[in-house]
């Protein structure tokens, strides 16, 4: 079994690459530029079951030349720009990749299909951003809400399942659309809200440690403890916003469920089942810092807020639970402590 995965150095990319390599036999043809970071798949290297090919959406003719010596089996489609405040400052840019690039990849994929070099299954991976905000009377959001994107990250990914919906109908490719609502856990890049809260933390945390030194063997503090009330500031954006979450263990869990057990054709929503406030979960990550609590207050920075905001998701993922089986695992807790500990590692 062959598994191509584009974006593979990217949050989910990376989590799935792990979650197959431990719970299939597959071999994984991961799709990746030469300009992209690799700090979340650096432990992949060398491993014999996973081929690093340079490719790049924006050029087919790499595309071609990846599915043409992976022969997949399944694919994976999880590359994009997928910062919803990046996408303001760089709608261009945001649109040819989630957009053109998404129509390079099933083009290539319906061309391989036409030659006869495979046709795999398809997971095309969407967004719950293209719901917008839902009116109160339709919570929770279901697959037959009305889409109201409502910033070019969301009117991008609108394209994209969009375009994934055409390809499978007019030219029968086998892809599955899912919309993934929020989902969290270690190597989620800090520009997101809960990543960047923890490494705020742990960066307050790293200073304090730093103010500590060692002499004739001898701790000596330099500071005092602990630190004064309200004396470390946590940069926020929008607090209020409502959202449901999920860990990345269960996510791409059940993005292989959804490969192996999906209905091709259809749309899926996947969430936790854990809704609340974005100031809710900061609270959270807050109580598990080593810092007390009440030495953090908070400061709302106006380059946090979205000039249009997606401020109440709550999803209802009957339909794909009921196919399926799948229900979380993880919990909110665990979000928040693997959070911690990787920006503990990482700086």
């Amino acid at each position: 079994m062959n598994i191509l995965i584009t974006g593979i150095t990217g949050f989910v990319g990376s989590h799935m690459a792990d979650y197959l390599l431990l719970n299939t036999d597959a071999d994984i043809y991961a799709m990746r530029r030469w300009r992209s970071d690799d700090r979340n798949i650096k432990h992949l290297y060398g491993n014999s079951r996973v081929t690093f090919i340079e490719s790049d959406l924006m050029d087919r003719g790499s595309i071609a030349s990846i599915i043409s010596e992976a022969e997949p089996d399944y694919v994976f489609h999880f590359a994009a720009q997928s910062y919803p405040m990046s996408s303001f400052i760089t709608p261009i840019y945001t649109l040819n990749i989630n957009v053109v690039g998404t129509t390079n990849l099933l083009e290539e994929l319906r061309i391989a299909r036409d030659r006869g070099i495979c046709d795999p299954i398809i997971i095309s991976v969407s967004s719950s951003e293209v719901y917008g905000n839902p009116r109160l009377d339709e919570i929770p959001i279901k697959e037959t809400n009305p889409i109201r994107a409502a910033n070019p990250y969301s009117i991008s990914k609108v394209a994209h399942d969009l375009l994934s919906q055409m390809y499978h109908q007019a030219y029968g490719l086998k892809i599955i659309i899912t919309r993934m609502f929020s989902h969290e856990g270690a190597r989620r890049g800090r520009m997101f809200a809960i990543s960047n809260f923890a490494y705020q933390i742990v960066q307050h945390e790293k200073e304090f440690r730093s103010k500590y030194t060692t002499m004739n063997n001898k701790k000596v503090t330099l500071v005092h403890w602990p630190p004064p009330v309200h004396s470390l500031k946590i940069k926020v954006g929008n607090l209020n916003s409502v959202r449901t979450y999920s860990h990345i263990d269960d996510a791409v869990r059940a993005y292989w469920i959804c490969a192996i057990d999906g209905e091709v054709g259809n749309v899926y929503n996947i969430g936790g089942d854990y809704t609340c406030t974005v100031g809710d979960v900061l609270d959270n990550l807050l109580h598990k810092s080593v810092l007390p609590f009440e030495s953090f207050f908070t400061e709302i920075d106006p380059g946090r807020i979205r000039l249009t905001d997606i401020t109440l998701q709550i999803p209802d993922c009957a339909k794909f639970k009921h196919l399926t089986g799948w229900k979380p695992k993880k919990s909110l807790d665990d979000i928040t402590t693997d959070l911690l500990n990787y920006w503990r590692e990482m700086l």
